[in-house]
């Protein structure tokens, strides 16, 4: 049976976080603020709309109806983003829906030929996985799961999506790239003067991926929300970790003052240091080459301190470059020794139909 395009299951109003994942459709560089948002206002064309995905992904609609990604549509009505609007100069809750400032993390958006671009959804499909526009049809061209589906069949169909934009599962560091560029804050402004919060509290990729973000329905064609397998959570946790510090990098990197925005960075820098110093101690000598040179990186003496932006975005940029290295050459089988580390409990509850 297919689905109506419509909710589900209700989602109180009470989910509303006042930070959610982002709205991004490409991955991109992240040097600057105004890149980011320019980049993200480019892509409002591309969007197609999660009514496209219900056809195939029924369960996985059914999960994200379930989500505080699904309840952001309603940010305007919670009375903490009213309050960040009104410091923001925006001058009614309402007008939160249309600020571009609030739009590029909180909703998706979508323009449609010469009609003013709207606000379709809360954190959607598109936001992680890229605006369907150009590369919906290509994968749709056939199912890995049935069996006249061959390897190199789903090999050219993959290469082609992936090239028009869509971002996969596979590519795990380009889709939870866009996690932590929401929520880690791009706008030093929005934090110092704004009054928001500078990230999501205690943000940890692999707790939220096995709670209310699973949905790992492919694989049983939408019976089963599986766990997600030690290997992949080992991964996960290690991207996590480093995305975490990339992002902080060019957070303190950003910051023009010595306030609220950039000491907060300037902790998260430090601390998440410290956890990738952890991760490689606990790994010893199964720690991967890649590794190795992203903790060389950022153990560089006085990188990490106030107006010291070329050296800062010099080093995001090499964990950019070192950590798609790490994912294409480590599926995490060798990173046992972690495991203590990595959340036993998810984030919130996963559905389950």
């Amino acid at each position: 049976m297919k689905l109506a395009p419509t909710l589900i299951r209700p989602c109180a109003a009470s989910m509303v976080a006042p930070l959610a994942a982002l709205y991004v459709l490409l991955v991109f560089p992240v040097a600057n603020a105004e890149e980011i948002a320019s980049k993200k206002f480019l892509q409002h064309s591309q969007v197609i709309g999660s009514n496209k995905c219900i056809e195939c992904h029924e369960s996985e609609i059914e999960a994200w109806q379930g989500s505080q990604h699904f309840a952001n549509k309603d940010l305007h009505q919670n009375e903490k983003a009213a309050e960040i609007a009104r410091n923001m100069g925006i001058s009614s809750p309402a007008k939160i829906r249309t600020s571009g400032l609030c739009t590029q993390c909180h909703y998706t958006v979508q323009k449609m030929g010469s009609a003013p671009a709207k606000v379709i959804d809360g954190v959607s499909c598109e936001s992680c996985h890229g605006g369907g526009k150009d590369w919906l049809d290509l994968h749709n061209t056939g199912d890995r799961r049935e069996s006249d589906d061959s390897a190199s069949t789903r090999s050219e169909r993959v290469a082609a999506a992936a090239g028009a934009g869509m971002i996969y599962p596979d590519a795990i560091h380009k889709v939870a790239a866009n996690c932590y560029s929401c929520h880690i804050i791009t706008n030093e402004d929005l934090v110092n003067k704004g009054g928001h919060p500078v990230g999501s509290d205690e943000f940890e990729l692999v707790s939220w991926l096995k709670g209310e973000v699973r949905h790992n329905f492919f694989e049983s064609k939408g019976e089963t929300n599986a766990d997600t397998p030690i290997d992949r959570q080992r991964q996960l946790f290690v991207v996590g970790k480093v995305l975490e510090m990339e992002y902080s990098l060019r957070g303190l990197a950003r910051a023009k003052e010595k306030a609220d925005y950039g000491n907060a960075m300037g902790r998260r820098c430090g601390a998440t240091r410290k956890e990738l110093d952890q991760i490689v101690e606990a790994l010893g000598a199964d720690t991967p080459p890649e590794l190795k040179k992203i903790q060389e990186t950022v153990s560089v003496p006085g990188l990490l301190k106030f107006f010291n932006a070329e050296p800062l975005n010099a080093a995001a940029d090499t964990l950019e470059e070192l950590l798609g290295q790490l994912v294409e050459n480590n599926d995490g089988s060798s990173f046992g020794a972690i495991d203590a580390m990595i959340p036993k409990e998810g984030k919130g509850s996963s559905y389950h139909p």
